[in-house]
């Protein structure tokens, strides 16, 4: 006799005009469908919308939150974060996380800091946003400045395992790097690096810059340019508003006008 697995795929192949016939009544039964019924299903999508939100508010606050903020170094005022699906991130390693103010972040960000050095650090600065799925792996430092989108998939500091020894690689886990190929990463201020972008060890960032998605950030991007590619390349100069000295100072405007100045698309 066959088992219920068989039977099922029997059904699925049409093998006899039994099993032709369950699979029949099996598609139409599958494919019935509730006509709407004015203004009762739009109340049941709002009621379970807001009956969700606020039940996952309610364990955000008082529950998942103030852990986080336990295992953070430091957090300014106005910090929240999300449901992404998680309830609350984890955090791997001794991993230093200074967070400004308003600062947001989802339950489903990745924070990992190696061993490889002692306490390795993540700096977020004031009025950043990190976006769902977002990746941090810390061998040394990372520093994300203020006024952020930041929805990268990987940011690290370190190529995750050693470059140079296969023998090392072999290990349970592939090792880890050697401290020298560990190189902080700087993201300046008022950056948009949207989804799909990576950001590899040694890399400075500089203020302004708008990344497309998937591009692949090394070594120095200039100040308020947009870029994109692997590797990546600057596609053209962005913008900068006389206002922005009020907030940053006349010689910071001076430098972002004179690095922007020496860019040649």
């Amino acid at each position: 006799m066959r088992n219920f697995s068989e039977f099922k795929l029997a059904i699925r192949r049409r093998e006899t005009p039994f099993h032709s016939k369950l699979y029949d009544i099996a598609k139409k039964f599958y494919g019935v469908s509730v006509p709407v019924i004015p203004g009762i299903h739009k109340f049941l999508y709002h009621e379970w919308a807001c009956r969700t939100s606020v039940w996952h508010d309610f364990w955000r606050v008082v529950y998942y939150e103030p852990m986080f903020k336990s295992m953070c170094k430091e957090v300014g005022p106005g910090f929240k974060m999300y449901y992404g699906g998680n309830g609350i991130t984890r955090i791997i390693g001794d991993l230093q996380i200074y967070l400004g103010s308003n600062v947001t972040i989802f339950d489903n960000t990745a924070f990992v800091g190696l061993k490889v050095l002692n306490k390795p650090e993540l700096h977020v600065g004031s009025n950043t946003y990190i976006g769902p799925d977002v990746k941090f792996r810390v061998g040394k430092k990372i520093k994300i400045g203020k006024n952020c989108f930041i929805s990268s998939r990987f940011i690290s500091d370190n190529p995750g395992h050693s470059l140079d020894d296969a023998l090392d690689r072999m290990q349970s886990g592939g090792g880890s790097p050697r401290p020298a190929e560990i190189r902080s990463i700087e993201i300046g201020d008022l950056c948009w690096l949207t989804l799909g972008t990576a950001v590899y060890p040694g890399t400075t960032i500089g203020d302004g810059v708008v990344a497309k998605l998937g591009t692949h950030l090394s070594k120095t991007v200039p100040p308020f340019c947009l870029v994109s590619g692997n590797p990546w390349k600057v596609e053209k100069k962005l913008p900068i508003p006389e206002e922005l000295k009020e907030c940053f100072g006349e010689d910071r405007f001076r430098m972002w006008k004179e690095q922007q100045g020496a860019v040649v698309i």
